[in-house]
């Protein structure tokens, strides 16, 4: 359950008893002004108003729970104090209609403003999280660093190139973290840029598996069949993609076990499969990954790197491309992503 900070900081105690006392106040506040029905301001409008901000502090102040119990009881407090002495005659049609339209204002203002506080909150743990992946690879070149410059005086040219590579690995993780970062931003305001030009495709991913099996050396990445297609996209929103799925395989994956990937030519297009023996993804998550800031629980309980961002990335460049991302999963036995991708779109 989603523990909201404002819940964090306020006890039930506070969040209610808020909420009564404002209640209360409605009473005086909806007879302050005359009740005649020709006055632009009068006693039902003033009520109408004072519910409004009740349910609307009430919800900032306390969340959901406080929010719904202001409506219900400033809309009763209305109806005894001045609704149906309004509308004796039309009891039904008046009273309860206006006490509807009462509770659905109400149920509205205190859903938009927990939507806000999850939106927060979600931030919130974005930023923490994106903040603890980005400082990871940086602690580590700088430990790298350290430990160059004892050696440097020793000469040992071995150990010298070791660190000098770790730290290329490192550095270009906390570039793609960052580069990620900048895309997610730049789709949600619409300013995710492509640029379309034919390429062969059977080379973009073959320069693809190969970084990727020099970056792993201890891990076996096959790659079999061929499209022998020249795809009109953007080349290097796809290599994003692609690369993508590889790292997720490999990053998923006990060491020891393979990754395969699989490209072959359908009609009017390519496709590509990446299969892993891995952790795997419950069924009831497949749709999930897909979603913006979205982890597997399996993976964070194994304490994974990752922002959740990767495949959100990639579903949005698929979908540009009229495409199609899909997943197949078993838990604990691996995972298998397919990717199409029309030749011209």
């Amino acid at each position: 359950m989603v523990r909201f900070s404002y819940l964090q900081k306020r006890n039930r105690l506070k969040r209610y008893g808020f909420v009564l006392v404002s209640a209360l106040l409605v009473i005086p506040l909806a007879n302050f002004l005359p009740d005649s029905h020709f006055l632009l301001i009068n006693s039902q409008t003033i009520s109408f108003l004072g519910f409004i901000l009740v349910v609307t502090v009430s919800a900032w102040y306390g969340g959901l729970g406080p929010g719904i119990l202001a409506t219900i009881l400033v809309s009763l407090i209305n109806y005894f104090t001045i609704l149906r002495m309004d509308y004796p005659a039309h009891p039904l049609v008046g009273d309860l209609l206006i006490v509807f339209v009462y509770m659905l204002v109400g149920f509205l203002i205190s859903l938009i403003s927990e939507a806000r506080y999850e939106a927060d909150f979600q931030k919130d743990q974005f930023i923490a999280l994106a903040a603890h992946e980005i400082k990871n690879p940086l602690s580590t070149i700088k430990g790298y660093v350290n430990l160059l410059q004892g050696k440097i005086k020793k000469c040992d040219k071995k150990k010298f190139f070791e660190y000098v590579e770790e730290i290329d690995i490192q550095t270009n993780r906390s570039f793609e973290l960052i580069t990620d970062l900048l895309d997610v931003t730049k789709i949600e305001i619409g300013k995710f840029t492509y640029k379309e030009e034919p390429f062969d495709f059977d080379s973009l991913v073959e320069k693809i598996v190969s970084s990727q099996q020099m970056i792993n050396r201890h891990r076996v990445i096959t790659l079999s069949g061929s499209t022998r297609k020249i795809v009109n996209a953007d080349r290097y929103r796809l290599g994003q993609v692609v690369t993508n799925l590889l790292t997720n395989a490999v990053k998923y994956s006990p060491q020891k076990s393979p990754v395969k990937v699989r490209i072959k030519s359908k009609r009017g297009g390519v496709s590509l499969i990446v299969k892993d023996y891995g952790i795997g993804i419950p069924r009831s998550e497949q749709k999930a990954i897909f979603k913006n800031f979205y982890r597997v629980q399996r993976a964070r309980q194994l304490r994974r790197s990752g922002l959740g961002i990767g495949l959100y990335i990639a579903s949005q460049i698929v979908k540009y491309h009229h495409g199609r991302l899909g997943v197949k999963s078993h838990t604990g036995k691996g995972t298998v992503f397919s990717l199409e991708i029309p030749e011209n779109f």
